[in-house]
């Protein structure tokens, strides 16, 4: 097809001494990864990318499939995935960013929930869990733009488009987007007593600490300047962009508590991930 999209930037992104993953941005803004490379990056043998398709059509691994990984699933079990044109004008099966976050979270959730039963299982989601910490604090598409060179490429203004997809013209009409286990998780590794709705005024700044903090930087600032004083700051969030990041660092972080026995070791998992994040954006030893 004519007008597939075409790669603008290309870049391998290396973690560690053994995962290198393929990066694109393509001509429409689109980042993603290549199939292939992802296929490779959680050690699956056997046919690469069908081992991919094969292992997230097992029993196992369904309950923790987002709906974005199996609306891909069904295409893929269809045979009809698209193809995306490299700069050099070959071809390859893209992978987006967004799934692969969803992909990285099934595993370790089904990990942590103690349904992963063999070894080989488990070691695809310590790699996983390795891959997603390493795009913690960034997040992935800014780690795509680093490693394909788009961050010296973007427009000038590209922040404020990207705020703006995160922080609505309109408030968003309210509804309940932190999950009680978020609070439980907390109040739990806190050693607080856990009444449902007394909630001391430090787990607001906790929230921002571990939640909104990890928004691309400057939507924190924004959202407190947008949301007037009797609203919730995730109410200023826009509904395409903002409150579905919102909701998978929400995700990430319930997942990271709920394997910590006690706050000190939740926040040793989580600075390890943002230092690990941050080595990478200076330039760091951790892509070598």
């Amino acid at each position: 097809m004519e007008n597939m999209p075409r790669a603008t930037h290309y870049g391998i992104w290396e973690i560690g001494d053994n995962i290198k993953i393929e990066c694109y941005v393509m001509d429409n803004k689109e980042r993603v990864l290549s199939l292939r490379g992802a296929a490779k990056s959680m050690g699956l043998v056997g046919g690469g990318s069908l081992a991919l398709v094969r292992n997230l059509n097992s029993q196992w691994i369904s309950p923790y499939l987002s709906n974005g990984l199996r609306d891909w699933l069904e295409k893929a079990n269809r045979n009809n995935l698209q193809q995306y044109r490299t700069k050099a004008g070959g071809k390859f099966t893209p992978f987006g960013a967004d799934i692969f976050v969803d992909l990285c979270k099934a595993y370790v959730d089904a990990k942590h929930n103690g349904d992963l039963k063999m070894e080989s299982q488990i070691a695809v989601a310590d790699k996983l869990y390795a891959i997603m910490t390493a795009f913690a604090k960034t997040g992935l598409s800014a780690v795509i733009d680093e490693v394909t060179g788009y961050q010296y490429d973007r427009e000038k203004d590209e922040l404020q488009k990207l705020l703006s997809k995160y922080v609505s013209e309109e408030l968003m009409p309210w509804a309940k987007r932190f999950p009680d286990e978020f609070y439980k998780q907390m109040f739990r590794l806190k050693g607080w007593t856990y009444t449902g709705s007394n909630r001391p005024q430090y787990v607001g700044k906790l929230t921002n600490q571990y939640i909104y903090d990890q928004l691309p930087d400057g939507v924190l600032e924004e959202l407190k300047q947008k949301t007037p004083r009797n609203k919730k700051l995730h109410q200023s969030l826009t509904e395409s962009v903002g409150v579905p990041h919102l909701d998978k660092q929400l995700q990430k972080t319930i997942g990271l508590m709920q394997a910590s026995d006690t706050w000190e070791e939740f926040e040793m998992l989580f600075d390890k991930a943002m230092a690990q994040a941050n080595r990478e954006k200076n330039g760091g030893s951790s892509y070598e």
